[in-house]
C-alpha cells in the first residue's frame, strides 16, 4: 500500500489521453504479455508497418512500451514489444473499492488500532517525501506540501495566511477517498499525520468535505520553539 501511494505521485495520464490506434496497440500488448512483433501488430490492427513503427517509437520514447525478447526466424531475429509498468498503470484501477475493503478488514481490530496503523503508514510515506522539504522556509514547505497533495489528486492550494484564523493553511477541493472516509472517518488521520510529519507541526482539520463542508481546510499551528 505504501508503494501504491508513492507511485501515485506522478502525472495524471490515462489511456483515454491517447489516439485510437495507440490505445488499440497498447491493449493488444496488454493481452499478449509475452510480446508481439511489428508484423503481429500489422496483422491485428490492419495498418501499415510504417504507422505501427511510428506509434511504437512514440510509446517507447515515453516509457509505455519497450523491446522484449528476440524471436528466432529463418532470417534475422525479430524484436517483440511489451508493455512496461508505466503502460499498465494507464488502465483504470479500482483503488477506491480495494481501499474500502482494506479499511473494513483493518477496522476489525478496533477504531483506535486502525487510527494508529494509518498514522504509522503516513509517517512512513512522509519519510520518503522529507527530502522535498529540505532547505525550505516554513512558507515554502507549506507550498511544497500543497504541491505534493495535488500530485496525489487532492487539488490543494496553500494559503500562507488563512483569513479565518491568521494561521497558514492548505485548502483541498478534492477528497481522494471520500466514500471510504464517509464510512470510516479514521481515514482522515492519514492526511493529518502525513502533514504533521512533513512540517513538524500540529495540524487542525478545520473543515472537511466528509462533514458536508465545501473543502478540506487544514490549519497549521505555530512551530514549537525548543
Amino acid at each position: 500500500m505504501l508503494d501504491l501511494l508513492l507511485r501515485h505521485i506522478k502525472s495524471d495520464v490515462t489511456l483515454e489521453g491517447f489516439g485510437t490506434r495507440q490505445r488499440e496497440l497498447l491493449l493488444l500488448l496488454l493481452e499478449h504479455k509475452d510480446g508481439l512483433t511489428i508484423d503481429d501488430l500489422v496483422t491485428s490492427l490492419g495498418i501499415t508497418r510504417t504507422a505501427i513503427s511510428q506509434h511504437l517509437a512514440v510509446l517507447e520514447r515515453d516509457g509505455y512500451v519497450e523491446k522484449g525478447s528476440l524471436l528466432k526466424t529463418l532470417g534475422r531475429p525479430v524484436s517483440t514489444y511489451i508493455v512496461t509498468n508505466k503502460g499498465r498503470d494507464l488502465l483504470p484501477k479500482q483503488y477506491s473499492w480495494f481501499s474500502e475493503l482494506l479499511v473494513e478488514s483493518l477496522k476489525d481490530v478496533g477504531s483506535e488500532r486502525l487510527t494508529q496503523y494509518l498514522q504509522k503508514m503516513a509517517r512512513r510515506v512522509a519519510q520518503q517525501l522529507k527530502p522535498r522539504m529540505a532547505g525550505k522556509t516554513s512558507e515554502e514547505q507549506i507550498t511544497e506540501l500543497a504541491k505534493i497533495l495535488t500530485e496525489l489528486s487532492y487539488q490543494a492550494n496553500a494559503d500562507t495566511t488563512d483569513t479565518q484564523s491568521g494561521r497558514p493553511a492548505i485548502i483541498a477541493t478534492n477528497c481522494v477517498y471520500h466514500n471510504v472516509a464517509a464510512k470510516h472517518p479514521e481515514v482522515c488521520e492519514f492526511d493529518l499525520a502525513l502533514m504533521s510529519e512533513l512540517l513538524d507541526r500540529q495540524v487542525e482539520h478545520a473543515e472537511c468535505m466528509v462533514r458536508s463542508e465545501n473543502v478540506c481546510r487544514f490549519r497549521f499551528h505555530p512551530i514549537e520553539k525548543t
